[in-house]
């Protein structure tokens, strides 16, 4: 467990000294103990993957968030959760990732959208990223914090961009709350922009789309050369990369939500993935490469028992 806390914050540090060298200048640090004292909340951080591809993390929300320990009880983990979490919160985040390859820009999922306090537009506008400037947007799920961005006053927000949603996601909510549902009408809006796709599809600029159930029912983990955009497989990225088995009040199904986070944990560090997710305390990017040996021996000190891994 301690090795494990030790890899995340340095990981946290290192993506720290990355947003104070950012272009476009950062808000304050914030927090003061644990995974807190590193908490990144500069609203972007970009770094370059490999020599063809670069990944931009953009924070949708204004200022610090965390979330409370009860979140993450369940009904049998209270006591484990306040063990690996004595100050009763976990910092988080809500963010966007663009990744950056062939002078092409895939944008993977919108926040919350202006109308819900999002920040994605006025931080892209300060990057000089212009809405016609998406070539492509991928979706992890259709939750509102991740969708709410698609459209503005019921219209498209991306004027040029192609919408990729995974059919398993899509048809799940649209039997749920059927066509007029909030997320389904945001896909619409982009007319024959949007692609449903079934994963089987090929994707633009070598993007794979990977099923990653347990979230949602259709949620989708998506892989960019180096870059690998998990969306929700972590709520809480201190607690439950301690303890992967610990699930948010949000996981729709805990048992494939918990085979899912543990699959796609192992696939990063095994390949030295740089790894994006929308809750990542801090600025949600993760390069595994980092401290790669402290990470195999943590690996080895039981992050999560590789005997129960399904087949990659």
């Amino acid at each position: 467990m301690k090795a494990t806390r030790t890899i995340v914050l340095a990981a946290a540090a290192t993506l720290a000294m990355a947003a104070c060298g950012n272009k476009a200048g950062n808000e304050a640090a914030a927090g003061s103990e644990e995974n807190d004292k590193y908490q990144v909340l500069s609203p972007f951080v970009r770094i370059n993957a490999d020599s063809a591809t670069a990944v931009l993390s953009i924070r949708d929300n204004y200022g610090e968030k965390t979330f409370p320990n009860k979140l993450f009880y369940g009904e049998n983990d209270s006591a484990e959760v306040e063990k690996l979490s004595p100050t009763g919160k976990q910092s988080t985040s809500v963010s966007c990732v663009i990744v950056e390859t062939g002078n092409k820009r895939a944008l993977f999922d919108t926040g919350n959208g202006k109308d819900k306090g999002g920040q994605l537009m006025e931080r892209l506008n300060a990057l000089g990223i212009k809405p016609e400037d998406i070539d492509y947007i991928f979706i992890t799920h259709m939750h509102n914090d991740h969708t709410g961005g698609l459209t503005e006053d019921g219209l498209a927000t991306f004027t040029r961009a192609k919408l990729y949603v995974p059919a398993a996601e899509y048809n799940y909510w649209l039997k749920k709350d059927g066509p007029n549902g909030k997320a389904v009408k945001a896909v619409k809006a982009y007319g024959d922009r949007a692609k449903i796709f079934n994963y089987s599809e090929k994707l633009p600029l070598g993007i794979e789309a990977l099923a990653a159930p347990g979230h949602t029912p259709g949620h989708t983990v998506y892989k960019a050369g180096r870059v690998l955009v998990v969306g929700d497989l972590f709520h809480a990225l201190a607690l439950q990369v301690q303890d992967t088995k610990l699930c948010a009040d949000f996981d729709m199904d805990r048992k494939k939500a918990i085979e899912s986070r543990e699959k796609f944990l192992n696939y990063a560090v095994k390949n030295d993935m740089v790894m994006a997710g929308m809750h990542f305390f801090g600025m949600g990017i993760i390069d595994y490469k980092i401290r790669k040996a402290e990470i195999e021996e943590s690996i080895r000190n039981s992050i999560f028992d590789q005997s129960e891994l399904p087949p990659y």
